[in-house]
């Protein structure tokens, strides 16, 4: 389903399996519990884009048992991962293509650390519906930098509301989620591995960069910003 010519690169099992230790440890924790709050539809369609192995979406699932999910990524090993849950249908999708869901289909779109389609979220996503997007700060796991973890970019929340803005218009609210957790040799291996470095390093090459650390605590440091769409009757006054 990603065609070719995509500009993803699909996550690796091993990658996957990173990530799924670290969401199992609870070190993203306060990052769901945070989505949970926010989301304020009860009976509705929840479309996770870049959806990884499910974590996200399936927490959100878990408040309410008549919510209906749709995962989306490039990594059918992700995929895999997130089919689990009763209510998800999980599809294997290159996300700067056309998404696969009807016009006005979505009340609540979801992204957390993945590529972003604005203009496919105006579109799927009902009147009033939300788009809830979740980027790192620049100090984001800032200890694990020096041991191979690509660092943030520091103009990312300026680049994201841009990017939305001609869709979406300005966010209409912003929320800061920052903690410490600790972390021993493999979880710090599993956050650096799981993200875009595990592209370019193995599993093995982590392991022996942190193996001679002694970071044991990381911060976890994310911006939950929210848009709305616009109901019909605001487009008409």
């Amino acid at each position: 389903m990603s065609g070719a010519g995509t500009r993803l690169t699909p996550d690796t099992p091993e990658m996957i399996m990173s990530r799924e230790r670290v969401q199992r440890s609870g070190i993203f924790q306060p990052v769901l519990d945070c989505l949970k709050t926010l989301v304020v539809a009860a009976d509705e369609m929840v479309a996770d884009c870049g959806a990884g192995t499910g974590y996200y979406l399936h927490g959100l699932l878990d408040e309410n048992p008549t919510r209906s999910g749709i995962a989306l990524d490039i990594s059918a090993a992700g995929m895999k991962r997130a089919s689990k849950h009763p209510q998800t249908l999980a599809l294997v999708w290159d996300l700067w293509k056309q998404l696969p869901l009807s016009s006005g289909s979505i009340t609540t779109v979801v992204n957390v650390f993945a590529p972003r389609h604005p203009a496919e979220y105006a579109r799927v996503l009902q009147p009033g519906g939300q788009a809830l997007i979740v980027i790192p700060l620049p100090d984001h796991l800032h200890e694990l930098q020096q041991h191979g973890l690509i660092s943030q970019q520091r103009a990312k929340r300026d680049h994201v509301i841009a990017d939305l803005e001609p869709h979406m218009g300005r966010p209409v609210s912003t929320q800061e989620v920052r903690t410490e957790v600790s972390v021993d040799s493999v979880s710090a291996a599993d956050l650096i591995h799981m993200g875009p470095a595990g592209h370019h390093r193995t599993r093995a090459a982590v392991e022996e960069e942190i193996a001679s650390s002694d970071v044991a605590r990381v911060t976890v440091a994310v911006e939950v910003m929210v848009w709305t769409k616009a109901s019909a009757s605001a487009h008409e006054e």
